[in-house]
């Protein structure tokens, strides 16, 4: 997998600067995905894992925290929690799995394509009714990237509780075929712990950055 760093001239924010700068590349061919879910995975990625930029990464979520003021997460968190309400999302949730794909910043993109807050592909967005130009809209990418979670949420029916998160998210990240393959190779029940060695590291780190920060948040913000 090719990975390379984002450097150049910044016109934002100094945190955003960080954050840009903290985003790491990827782009690899993913298994061919079942008809009607495309695959929704390369993408822009903060890495909130054990690495080096760990500390960095969580100190420049928690300097964004600060600068929004008590009970905010993002000058989103309106939009956020609309849609998040629309399908019974808990909306720190979401914005655990925003700040982990593009740091809160609408105009990231990838080398393969993805597109804004939540780097969605063109050919989702197509797959999902939507013209990809809207794709750099704060507004319909939010409303977008929820509305593909739902979708990806109900195909993990079997799954309860946390666990059924964990599944929606690494199907977000390395598609749904892939997914489901790792769980029918695990064959060890429907537990994220059991399947996840079977998936890529990338969405291994993928999924626990999301969840570590939604544990963050959940910790400093009302639901």
């Amino acid at each position: 997998m090719a990975v390379i760093r984002l450097h150049g001239f910044c016109l934002f924010p100094v945190f955003i600067c960080i954050a840009v700068s903290l985003f790491l590349f990827s782009c690899e061919k993913k298994d061919e995905t079942p008809p009607g879910l495309p695959d929704q995975a390369d993408s822009v990625r903060l890495s909130l894992d054990n690495s080096p930029d760990s500390a960095v990464s969580s100190s420049l979520s928690d300097e964004i925290f600060a600068l929004m003021g008590p009970g905010k997460i993002s000058r989103y968190d309106p939009i956020v929690k609309k849609h998040s309400r629309r399908y019974g999302f808990d909306w720190r949730l979401i914005s655990a799995q925003i700040f982990a794909e593009s740091g809160f910043e609408e105009r990231a993109m990838s080398r393969c394509g993805a597109k804004g807050l939540m780097q969605i592909m063109p050919k989702t967005a197509s797959w999902l009714g939507t013209n990809p130009s809207a794709l750099m809209r704060p507004g319909d990418n939010i409303a977008l990237g929820i509305h593909y979670d739902h979708k990806l949420f109900m195909k993990w029916e079997e799954i309860k509780g946390r666990d059924r998160y964990a599944f929606m998210f690494a199907s977000y990240n390395a598609g749904p075929t892939a997914v489901r393959k790792a769980h029918g190779k695990a064959g060890c029940g429907n537990v994220w712990t059991c399947v996840q060695p079977n998936l890529p590291g990338e969405t291994r780190h993928y999924v626990k950055k999301i969840m570590k920060m939604y544990d963050s948040y959940k910790k400093k913000i009302p639901g």
